[in-house]
């Protein structure tokens, strides 16, 4: 009997921790913000507008307190990640976050129930002047900590925000470079992983596919998919791909090839051998073994008339 209620508690402590592993993580995903969409891309003329909206939904059990901030970036990670500048303002100059205001003043600051949603409504006004190109912010929705006397608490505060892609027409560059695609000059096995990046020299935003062609010296091309990306300027982003080919063999020319803005190719080129060993250490054996056999024969066996 004891060994029996022995096992009886070993299975309820296994079944009691499995369900303290699979329910924590679970718990944790629910807590936070979560904002829709990520990101809005608009083409406005100067001394136009046009509006937006995004929908804050607040994950957590108990109210949000959230604020509205709006920065402006110019800088994204080759992985995709912006760099933000802050709240800081220049008088003398305006950029996208002056540009965007929300449409009620109400909207700027507020606090939505446990596992509510919110619509926050915003305009943009362009004015005459604004520089032809590409502008870029953020709307961010912060969540703010704050005391049962309703005071605000300093300290560590998440914040989730959408992306804002303005492009104003005008004298614009869509232009772009491969800057970097680096091959391995052998390969001694397949599938091969390969990488490139893609610069947007111009003035405004776009969308690039890359793609990398691999050609075999009889002209058979196969081609990888590396991805499309958007490109904000003069910024770079990386592409990756897989060339799935087990076992390539011979001599190949890889071409990376990108889109720019305006549709047309750019493309880098490299040589690449494929000696895979698993074919390559076959033939080795082999030749050494034909190499023997006919200095073998030629010692032992002499061909007379």
């Amino acid at each position: 009997m004891k060994i029996i209620y022995k096992i009886y508690f070993i299975a309820f402590s296994f079944f009691l921790a499995s369900s303290l592993v699979y329910a924590l993580p679970s718990r944790a995903e629910q807590a936070g913000i979560q904002i829709s969409p990520l990101t809005y891309n608009f083409e406005i003329n100067p001394e136009g507008d046009d509006n937006f909206s995004i929908i804050v939904k607040n994950l957590n059990n108990d109210d949000l307190h959230y604020v509205i901030e709006i920065e402006n970036f110019n800088h994204v990670s080759d992985q995709g990640a912006p760099s933000f500048e802050g709240t800081s303002k220049d008088t003398s100059i305006t950029s996208l976050k002056d540009w965007i205001v929300a449409t009620k003043d109400s909207d700027k600051e507020g606090s939505i129930e446990p596992n509510g949603t919110k619509e926050v409504e915003f305009t943009i006004s362009v004015p005459k002047g604004a520089e032809p190109g590409g502008h870029y912010a953020a709307v961010f929705v912060k969540e703010l900590a704050k005391t049962d006397q309703g005071r605000t608490q300093i300290g560590v505060s998440s914040r989730v925000g959408t992306l804002v892609l303005v492009s104003i027409p005008g004298d614009v560059k869509r232009t772009a470079e491969i800057s970097e695609f680096e091959v391995p000059k052998i390969i001694w096995s397949g599938p091969a992983d390969l990488s490139m990046k893609v610069k947007n020299t111009g003035t405004v935003h776009f969308d690039s596919r890359g793609v990398v062609e691999a050609k075999t010296m009889f002209g058979h091309i196969t081609e990888v998919d590396m991805g499309t990306h958007t490109i904000i300027p003069q910024n770079t982003r990386f592409y990756e791909g897989n060339w799935a080919s087990r076992y390539p063999f011979g001599r190949y020319t890889l071409t990376a090839k990108a889109t720019d803005g305006d549709g047309n190719t750019v493309s880098e080129s490299r040589i690449l051998w494929a000696l895979p060993l698993i074919i390559v250490i076959p033939i080795i054996v082999g030749l050494i073994a034909l190499i023997w056999v006919v200095f073998y024969l030629k010692k032992h066996i002499r061909i007379v008339k």
